[in-house]
């Protein structure tokens, strides 16, 4: 039986991780997913580190350039209009549309409204690690 793919959505706070923390999110992504998965950059999300990248100064700076340095290595998503409306609602639609979507975020509120509709997410753990929440099959 063909097993479809794991969409995994991360969201910009999460593609800030590597150059905020120094962890390695791709390979910590192969270690904790026993399943096939493709990482889907949402549109609004490269919009938002392009506004961040402006205001941004420093480290902060760098770890925005470092996140979208790693956000062109993925296919982009068109998952909805900059500005509309918050990019976590639209994560979160985005996910609630789809099936065998995993959402990649540190938002404890965004994480909270996935886990209650039994949509699994990765997470930021002790600033070192990440942990998957919720089941795969």
């Amino acid at each position: 039986m063909e097993r479809k793919e794991w969409l995994v959505i991360p969201d910009t706070n999460f593609l800030l991780v590597p150059g905020q923390f120094g962890v390695d999110i791709i390979s910590e992504l192969h270690r904790i997913l026993d399943v096939r998965f493709k990482i889907l950059v949402p549109n609004v999300v490269l919009q938002e580190l392009e506004v961040i990248e402006r205001k941004s100064r420093g480290k902060d700076l760098l770890a925005v350039r470092m996140a979208k340095k790693l956000a062109e290595r993925f296919e982009k998503v068109d998952i909805g209009e900059f500005g509309k409306k918050p990019i976590d609602d639209q994560i979160l639609e985005f996910a609630s549309r789809n099936e065998r979507v995993i959402v990649c975020t540190n938002d404890k509120g965004l994480k909270k409204r996935l886990r209650e509709r039994g949509i699994p997410v990765v997470y930021l753990r002790s600033k070192k690690i990440l942990e998957l929440e919720g089941m795969l099959e």
